[in-house]
C-alpha cells in the first residue's frame, strides 16, 4: 500500500499547492514559469553549465517519438546577438536576450526527405521495383505526427530544467515574423519552428501559478459548456488571475481584446500561413 501522504500548503499567492512526495509529480506541482533570470557579479545572466544542457538535451531526446522517427531538431542558442534578434522578432521581449540559454523546436521533416534520397527512394529503379511514386514533400498528416513529437520532446525538456534547479518560459512568438525566422535560423523547406523554451537560473523564488480546471476534461465524449458551467468558469478565471477584478467576465474579455483580437495574433496567423507553404515545399 502506497503510504505517501499528500499534504497541502499555500503559495505566495495563497492558492494550494500540494506536495504528494513523488519527485515527479511534485516537480509538476510546483513548476511555474520564469521570465527573469539570475545574473553574476557582471550583469550577465548566470550561465547554464555544460553537464545540465547535457542533461535536459537528453530527456529531451528521451522523449516519446511517433516510430522513432524524431521528427523534430533542436536549435540551440547561446550567442548573445542571435538571443537578442530573437527577442526583436519574438515581440520585443527583453526577456529572452536576457536569458543565457534557449532551444527551438523545430518541427523538422526536411531530414527525412534527405534521407529518403539518400538511400534512394526517389530513383527510378526503387520506384519500379517497388510501385512507390516519389513523394518529396511532406502533407499535413505528416505534420501532426511531427509537431507531436516536437511539443513533446520540449515538455520533456521542461521537466527536466526544473528538475535541474533550472527555470524555463515557453515562447509560441517563435512562430511570428516567419520570414525573418527562417533566414536567421537557416530554416529549409519542410519545417517549421513551433515552439523556444528560454532557460536559466530563476532570478528569484517563483510561486506556483494556480490552473484553470472547470470545463477541462469531458467523459468519453467532448460535450459543449452550458451557461452553469460557462459561468463557473468565468467565476473561476475572475478570482484566480484577477483577483482585484470588479466586474463578471473580465479575464475573458482581457484575453479577448489583449490576445485574441492582438496585433500579434494577426501576425502569427499570416506566419502561420508562410510557415504551412514552407512545409508543404511550395
Amino acid at each position: 500500500m502506497d503510504e505517501r501522504v499528500c499534504t497541502t500548503a499555500a503559495d505566495a499567492c495563497g492558492y494550494p499547492v500540494e506536495t504528494t512526495g513523488n519527485a515527479v509529480l511534485d516537480t509538476l506541482e510546483h513548476r511555474s514559469s520564469t521570465r527573469a533570470f539570475a545574473r553574476d557579479d557582471e550583469g550577465r545572466p548566470v550561465a547554464v553549465t555544460d553537464e545540465q544542457r547535457a542533461a535536459i538535451l537528453h530527456a529531451a531526446s528521451r522523449a516519446p517519438s511517433a516510430g522513432a522517427m524524431m521528427m523534430y531538431s533542436i536549435v540551440s542558442i547561446r550567442e548573445q546577438a542571435t538571443l537578442d534578434r530573437l527577442a526583436d522578432l519574438c515581440d520585443y521581449q527583453p526577456m529572452i536576450a536576457k536569458a543565457p540559454w534557449a532551444l527551438i523546436f523545430v518541427v523538422d521533416y526536411a531530414k527525412w526527405i534527405d534521407l529518403f534520397e539518400h538511400v534512394g527512394c526517389f530513383e527510378p529503379e526503387f520506384v519500379e521495383r517497388t510501385g512507390k511514386a516519389p513523394r518529396r514533400a511532406p502533407g499535413l498528416g505528416d505534420f501532426a505526427i511531427a509537431a507531436q513529437d516536437a511539443v513533446i520532446a520540449a515538455q520533456n525538456a521542461v521537466v527536466a530544467a526544473e528538475a535541474l534547479g533550472l527555470g524555463s518560459c515557453y515562447i509560441g512568438d517563435i512562430v511570428e515574423n516567419a520570414e525573418e525566422v527562417a533566414a536567421l535560423l537557416d530554416l529549409p523547406a519542410y519545417t517549421m519552428p513551433l515552439s523556444m523554451l528560454i532557460i536559466g537560473t530563476p532570478r528569484k523564488e517563483r510561486p506556483a501559478i494556480a490552473h484553470p480546471v472547470v470545463n477541462l476534461v469531458h467523459e468519453e465524449r467532448y460535450c459543449r459548456a452550458d451557461t452553469v458551467t460557462m459561468d463557473a468558469q468565468v467565476a473561476e478565471m475572475d478570482a484566480m488571475f484577477r483577483p482585484h477584478a470588479r466586474e463578471v467576465g473580465e479575464r475573458v474579455i482581457d484575453i479577448y481584446t489583449r490576445k485574441h483580437t492582438s496585433p500579434f495574433m494577426a501576425e502569427m496567423s499570416r506566419s502561420m500561413e508562410w510557415w504551412f507553404k514552407n512545409w508543404l515545399g511550395k
